[in-house]
């Protein structure tokens, strides 16, 4: 198993502090820098320094073509692969799209084929169907707030896609972020942990709750805790009140939140079918360089 950094937007880091990121992930071990997308090309950017910085491996998990036309993400990736040496990785996925997103996904990734030539893509996978498409066309399957019981289903749904297309199952990676708040204040991590569980695993009022992360939280079991939440939900309860009463269970299954310590340990539990593993902080009092450190240094593979 390969162990990935990823960070995203929700720390307040300067070019400089990226560029510090990058040294200091390859000096501990990490074998790979990720970063999820937003609405403009400066993930692309940051790829690119933290290679410069560190000449690791990059990517970008996951572009959702709802929100990025082919024209447009195959522009930016290219141009990415090339500032990298083609060490760079693309996930895609369908995001918010409803209308056949299997149908989609597939087109997707035959216009990625032939213009971004012998790149790494990756797409991102909850269901089965999409699992089964990774395993059929793609390079790899990029998973997200998912149980080691759930990598373990995920990987045998992307090993028949595989085999049904006359491909070597090995050969399609398995990849996910693995979220860790690490804080010596405990309750604020368990605070901060629980908040961002809460944005993915609740339906929005009147959605399909069998699709998306919704359904996928289902799979593994948590639909009637959900159930209760959103019902107090509606009811008038606010986010910070769902977040203190958040099941530990639903929290421990798919990351980390603590003290430093333990943190590896956890992350380790988690990853353990996975290809590439990727220690995704979330801040809890602090979204600085500093929180950054202590995160990456606790689950660092050299720590």
């Amino acid at each position: 198993m390969e162990t990935g950094l990823g960070i995203d937007s929700r720390f307040a880091l300067s070019d400089d502090d990226q560029r510090t990121i990058g040294r200091e992930a390859a000096e501990l071990g990490y074998t790979s820098l990720w970063t999820p997308i937003g609405s403009t090309r400066e993930p692309f950017d940051i790829c690119a320094t933290w290679y410069r910085s560190s000449g690791l491996p990059t990517g970008i998990a996951v572009a959702p073509v709802s929100e990025w036309p082919i024209d447009k993400l195959t522009a930016a990736a290219g141009e990415t692969i090339e500032r990298t040496d083609g060490t760079f990785t693309l996930g895609v996925g369908a995001g918010r799209t409803t209308d056949a997103p299997i149908r989609l996904m597939r087109e997707a990734i035959d216009a990625l084929r032939v213009r971004l030539t012998g790149a790494a893509i990756y797409l991102a996978a909850l269901g089965p169907q999409m699992l089964r498409l990774a395993g059929e066309r793609y390079d790899g399957a990029a998973l997200n707030w998912c149980s080691a019981r759930q990598v373990r289903w995920s990987r045998e749904h992307v090993a028949a896609g595989a085999r049904a297309a006359g491909r070597d199952p090995f050969r399609v990676r398995i990849h996910e972020y693995i979220r860790v708040c690490i804080d010596e204040d405990e309750e604020a991590a368990r605070l901060a942990f629980a908040t961002m569980v809460l944005t993915y695993a609740l339906a929005r009022p009147g959605a399909d709750k069998t699709k998306g992360y919704r359904g996928h939280f289902a799979r593994m079991g948590f639909d009637a805790v959900l159930t209760d939440l959103e019902a107090r939900r509606a009811a008038g309860a606010a986010d910070h009140e769902l977040a203190r009463i958040f099941p530990v269970e639903l929290l421990r299954s798919v990351g980390y939140w603590g003290r430093p310590e333990g943190a590896r340990e956890a992350f380790l539990r988690l990853a353990s079918d996975l290809d590439i593993a990727v220690v995704r902080p979330v801040p809890a009092r602090r979204n600085d360089l500093a929180a950054v450190r202590v995160a990456a240094l606790a689950c660092a593979p050299k720590s």
